[in-house]
């Protein structure tokens, strides 16, 4: 096992947390990488901090572009990648030193095209904690049982990081550019062309929840629900059994996007919240008879199409006790 790896890090004003990402990549347990720094036009100290990085380890290699977005960053890296498996890494982010050596073990071990592993959310006062389930053993997958898991978010979610894969699963895909969510877009499509996923509970990524990142932004992320509109449509024709679980996806997105702009304060207007209870509306049956969903989720659901008021107090209630 000496396949080379190719590490895409989109770098973009991000020079407070650049060398820890960076430390964290050329510690790893697997040396038989190539790191690939996308500069996409920052604007801060970063792009002086990539080009120290390349003249410190000849592993490393920088690319300077105009801005143009995670999505092209991401496609530029994968572009030049020569390496067998490729893996993409948030600047802001860092990584277990032996995360490499594990993921790409689990590819050999079980013929795998993508090995997905769980990940901490850490804080800004370096508190963390566990995201998915890490009580279980690999969790190995075809297309179908990927997608559905996917959807359900007891395992992983449509991040592209904290995954391995085969390269050749993007011969012809690419990250949407101009699009927020771009990881939706084209998660779903990567699992339908692997026949094998395997999930390692060990969280081995660690995903930075920093104020200003692009997660945090004020905007309506209409394009979330575009995506998992795509997604619904596509799956419920070639996966009919993923039905009723693409159209509860698809529906929970429009909350999702709601409870968004709840959590950072932003504003919706009656049209907007209309057009959301809509959709939502159309596929309630989905929900309320959907076996994976809780039946708070349910619930919550339901106030959504019935009474918004209520669910924005249900909401607010809901936060309070997790953060408690």
């Amino acid at each position: 096992m000496n396949d080379l790896i190719s590490l895409i890090v989109p770098v973009y004003n991000v020079e407070k947390y650049l060398d820890k990402c960076l430390e964290t990549i050329t510690s790893q347990t697997y040396s038989n990488i190539e790191i690939i720094l996308i500069d996409d036009g920052s604007t801060d100290l970063s792009g002086e901090k990539c080009d120290k990085w390349g003249q410190k380890d000849n592993r490393v290699r920088v690319i300077h572009k105009k801005n143009g977005g995670l999505s092209s960053a991401r496609n530029a890296g994968i572009d030049i990648a020569k390496g067998k498996y490729i893996s993409f890494i948030d600047s802001d982010d860092y990584i277990d030193t032996n995360m490499i050596e594990t993921l790409l073990n689990i590819i050999n071990n079980y013929k795998a095209e993508i090995a997905i592993c769980n990940r901490y959310y850490v804080f800004e006062n370096e508190k963390k904690y566990i995201r998915y389930d890490d009580k279980i053993t690999d969790l190995v997958m075809n297309s179908e049982n990927a997608i559905f898991e996917l959807n359900n978010f007891k395992y992983f979610d449509m991040s592209a990081w904290a995954k391995i894969y085969d390269k050749r699963l993007f011969e012809d895909i690419r990250f949407p550019v101009d699009k927020l969510s771009e990881d939706y877009y084209i998660m779903y499509l990567l699992l339908d062309k692997a026949t094998n996923i395997v999930y390692h509970s060990k969280p081995l990524y660690y995903y930075v929840q920093r104020v200003g990142s692009i997660s945090k932004n004020k905007k309506i992320n209409f394009d979330f629900i575009e995506a998992a509109y795509q997604q619904m449509k596509y799956v419920e024709q070639k996966y009919p059994k993923l039905e009723t679980c693409v159209k509860a996806a698809y529906a929970s997105a429009n909350m999702t996007v709601y409870n968004m702009v709840l959590k950072s304060k932003g504003k919706c207007n009656r049209s907007q919240i209309k057009q959301f209870q809509n959709e939502v509306r159309k596929y309630l049956n989905d929900i309320l008879n959907y076996s994976e969903w809780s039946f708070i989720k349910k619930v919550q659901a339901y106030l959504f199409v019935r009474t918004i008021n209520l669910y924005n107090l249900t909401f607010k209630l809901l936060r309070k006790v997790k953060k408690v």
